[in-house]
């Protein structure tokens, strides 16, 4: 991507965002938010794009929510009982909570909401799998009842990382789970202004008047989220030197993240503060078609991963050595499952090109990227593989699309063969929660579409494991199973800056871009 040079755009100081109904809102009662993309998909049980999940996180709300220990807290339930054994669990809503068309949340929602979310994210069907029963009892409460052993039911709902399971309308939430939800209504602190929505140029929210916060302090997604201001605009600037003049000038609020090289242009800047708000941050990934050649040999997989260096893709994306590792953990690294065993003990460019050789690989046949331009931290890891597969004599077709598209494409099991994401550490260290660890193929798996009985049976194992132990084990098992078939190539792991306006305070912190609590001035 082009960047205008960063002098001047610092020099100007044009009227850089739209004007519309919103204009006569107070400048101090309003947030300006430039988020890395502007999401189109407003649906929270569709996709794991963090952009949705960041924007359903001020329009929904949730049953449970981790704070920073990750520990399940208490959201929208205000109290819960389970048997001894763990198999019936019953959970009452807090009173007083309505949806934003006026409706009260009922156990009816959250119950349909639960199976939604269950048809789509990893986690969710392990816990919908094991579930015999899941009803409302009365208006506010409703009864979960395990068919089998599953140890991690409040973990489940608890979830921080897309797909979140937020809770929506009933009449929402039955919405097939292969269809978007398009209608953004939730109960959580912001409203969804219809009117003012512009796609692909910004986003609109209004704070939620009936909203009701905990009472405990907030801690990451936990207690007490308070909508301090009036009114939320994210706003697409897909401009990095933009976003910096944007931000220099007060014309925007908050930059959620921004490539390494233009910070010490703002770090210069008494006007702004630059802070890594999730010290976790992303994994890099190189997802392969499991369904399409050349990726459908397990040997080209594997000699694709033994060329990758992963300093290579780290340069790219992060800027700065002390922003990024190495990191062949495909449960992330500094997590409690953390683990290499499968990967290729060191990176071997001859080895690879060997190995492709004795494969029989066909070269001539183009290997199409999916490539999303618009999405800096993205795009950056596809240049460095293209460059890597022409090393290794591949024929490489880079297709650039936006982000959106990009979800649309990847979601097609033909026409292409490999793309590439970044994904929140903490959305990945478990099994369950990892959706590239899903190794149901075909039917019922995650995009790519890696088939292996072995990890789905020790995905179904972990989740009944009842002790630790028994999970670090079976974890270990899993991940050699899942790297030595080649399920994708971490790529390392990095963190990113964001920045905003210095008379910003109680700014929060966590694996997702959270916008309640925060105030202007001291």
């Amino acid at each position: 991507m082009r960047r205008r040079p960063l002098f001047a755009a610092l020099l100007a100081a044009p009227a850089l965002l739209p004007r519309g109904a919103g204009a006569q809102a107070s400048r101090a009662a309003t947030l300006r938010v430039v988020p890395e993309t502007l999401t189109t998909i407003f649906d929270p049980h569709f996709t794991t794009s963090f952009t949705t999940r960041d924007f359903a996180y001020l329009v929904y709300d949730t049953l449970f929510a981790v704070d920073d220990r990750w520990q399940p807290q208490p959201q929208m339930v205000e109290r819960w009982t389970k048997t001894p054994e763990g198999r019936d669990w019953t959970f009452t809503l807090r009173e007083g909570l309505a949806f934003h068309d006026g409706t009260p949340v009922t156990a009816e929602d959250c119950t349909a909401s639960l199976r939604r979310w269950g048809a789509r994210d990893s986690l969710g069907g392990f816990l919908i799998a094991a579930t015999e029963t899941l009803e409302p009892t009365d208006a506010r409460s409703f009864r979960l009842r395990l068919s089998r052993p599953f140890g991690l039911v409040l973990e489940a709902l608890a979830k921080p990382g897309a797909m979140v399971p937020m809770i929506m309308p009933k009449r929402l939430a039955e919405t097939p789970p292969t269809r978007p939800v398009t209608e953004p209504i939730g109960s959580g602190p912001y409203r969804f202004v219809a009117g003012e929505y512009r796609p692909g140029e910004r986003i609109v929210l209004t704070r939620n008047a009936a909203y009701v916060p905990r009472a405990e302090a907030s801690i990451w997604a936990a207690g007490g989220k308070r909508p301090t201001f009036e009114r939320i605009e994210m706003i697409a600037m897909p401009d990095v030197s933009t976003q910096v003049s944007a931000l220099s000038t007060g014309e925007v609020d908050y930059l959620e993240r921004l490539p390494a090289d233009v910070l010490p242009a703002l770090e210069r800047n008494r006007n702004v503060r630059i802070q890594v708000v999730s010290p976790f941050g992303y994994q890099g990934i190189l997802r392969f078609n499991h369904l399409q050649p050349p990726f459908d040999d397990v040997r080209v997989r594997r000699a694709v991963m033994l060329a990758v260096k992963q300093s290579d893709y780290m340069a790219a994306v992060s800027g700065r050595p002390d922003f990024a590792r190495d990191c062949l953990s495909m449960l992330g690294c500094g997590t409690p499952y953390e683990t290499t065993a499968g990967m290729p003990a060191a990176t071997d460019f001859e080895a690879a090109r060997r190995a492709l050789r004795e494969a029989g690989t066909d070269l001539s046949r183009p290997v199409v990227i999916l490539h999303p331009a618009d999405a800096p931290g993205i795009a950056a890891l596809g240049l460095v593989t293209q460059d890597l597969l022409t090393r290794l004599g591949f024929r490489v077709d880079l297709q650039s699309m936006d982000l959106n598209t990009f979800f649309g494409r990847r979601a097609r099991q033909d026409g292409w063969n490999v793309f590439h994401t970044t994904n929140t550490v903490p959305d990945m260290q478990t099994p369950l929660q990892n959706p590239f660890l899903n190794g149901a193929g075909r039917q019922g798996g995650f995009a790519g579409w890696p088939e292996d009985a072995g990890v789905e049976s020790d995905r179904a194992a972990f989740a009944a494991a009842a002790d630790e132990p028994t999970r670090k084990r079976i974890a270990e098992d899993l991940h050699r199973r899942a790297a030595e078939d080649g399920f994708y190539m971490p790529l390392g792991q990095f963190v990113g800056a964001s920045a905003w306006r210095s008379e910003l305070s109680d700014v929060p912190t966590g694996p997702a871009m959270w916008l309640w609590n925060i105030r202007r001035g001291r």
